[in-house]
């Protein structure tokens, strides 16, 4: 029941980013930078709201809060649309407005639906539970668009953001009735600030996982940011329309399920070397995508993208989730979700800014090599074991 609620929650997140980013696209001209700066708005929130998302999480009841957080949004999805509908909306200010404050309700309720996953499996089944949470995110990725591509024909933005609106409440339904295993929050007097210190000084001693909050860095700073100006491929260099940028999308999500069974079973080990290689193979590909003149060459090499970044995302949080104490377990997530969501905005306000200045397929060329040359020094690191 959590993943089929978190699975329409997702879904109505993409619908309503794939619409916002279609109307900027079209209120600018495609502009990169105006696409960055919707991207910016959306995901600054992760880098000041989050690590109090985790405190909440491991202070209060992560069952309720969800309810309360995922509610709040569908309220919200609902006076956009409403907005839209009117013609209220035609506007970059407005649209940056509500991509902000949507992305304070995402950056808050991020910590809460990792930790719940936790609770949501006995301990053996972790690592399984957070690559099936991830292969729901994609999912999500390639049902929200699929279904807004032709309300958006039908309908416009506004049904687009109607169908976002109806999304995320089913899914507040279904997470209603659930039940998570019995856990108990920490009692202290440390205070909020003090809660989030903890947290901090448990990662600064654990060497493994400051490797891994410092891969999720490199990997949202210089390839997980190549999504914000993926409009501009789809429209400028492959001289597409809004079906090409949607079926862009769509695969994306094909290659992250994919990526995410692949991390999910015990194929491959689970450590930082494994995730330092498929960051370089991340880092290639994303060059090689910047020069694709072709869709049919940017639909293989964005499905690849799509599967490196979200076997490096779910390798990542698997490995911190094990080795998280239950206690400050929403809090150690909240640092993860700082590393590659909060720094997602940067990343894409300087892609954004590059590729006004050398072009959108320079830009992406340059963040691939630097991405995929960190892999390489990470590789040249001594790898700390980490049981499993």
């Amino acid at each position: 029941m959590l993943w089929t609620g978190l699975l329409f929650y997702r879904a109505g997140f993409w619908i309503g980013l794939l619409t916002f980013q279609i109307l900027i696209a079209r209120l600018t001209d495609s502009s990169p930078l105006m696409l960055g700066l919707l991207s910016f708005f959306s995901t600054l929130p992760m880098l000041l709201v989050t690590p109090f998302g985790g405190v909440a999480a491991d202070r209060f009841d992560r069952k309720h809060l969800t309810l309360l957080n995922q509610g709040g949004m569908g309220v919200a999805a609902g006076v956009i649309s409403y907005m839209v509908i009117t013609g209220r909306a035609e506007s970059v200010t407005v649209i940056f407005g509500f991509a902000l404050l949507f992305g304070v309700g995402m950056a808050f309720g991020i910590p809460l639906n990792q930790a719940s996953v936790a609770n949501s499996v006995p301990p053996e089944d972790l690592r399984s539970a957070v690559s099936i949470n991830s292969i729901g995110l994609n999912l999500a990725r390639i049902g929200g668009p699929a279904l807004a591509g032709p309300i958006l024909a039908i309908w416009g933005p506004g049904g687009s953001f109607v169908l976002w609106t109806v999304a995320t409440l089913t899914g507040v339904l279904a997470i209603s009735r659930i039940t998570l295993r019995p856990y108990q929050p920490e009692q202290d007097t440390l205070g909020v600030w003090g809660r989030i210190r903890q947290g901090i000084d448990y990662v600064r001693e654990r060497p493994t996982l400051i490797r891994a909050l410092s891969l999720s860095a490199v990997v949202t700073l210089f390839g997980t940011s190549y999504m914000a100006i993926l409009p501009v491929v789809a429209y400028k260099n492959l001289e597409g329309d809004d079906q090409t940028f949607t079926n862009l999308i769509m695969l994306i999500g094909l290659g992250a399920i994919v990526g995410a069974i692949l991390a999910g079973s015990k194929w491959l080990p689970l450590n930082i070397n494994t995730i330092s290689w498929a960051a370089i193979a991340f880092g290639l590909g994303l060059g090689v995508f910047g020069m694709s003149d072709t869709v049919w060459q940017a639909a293989i090499l964005v499905t690849w993208l799509g599967g490196v970044n979200f076997f490096n995302l779910t390798c990542l949080t698997t490995l911190v989730q094990m080795l998280a104490a239950e206690e400050k377990r929403g809090r150690i997530m909240s640092l993860l979700i700082l590393a590659w969501g909060g720094l997602y905005p940067i990343g894409t306000l300087a892609i954004g800014v590059l590729g006004e200045v050398i072009t959108t397929s320079n830009a992406l060329l340059v963040f691939g090599l630097v991405l995929a040359a960190y892999g390489t020094w990470s590789l040249t690191r001594p790898v700390v074991q980490t049981s499993t």
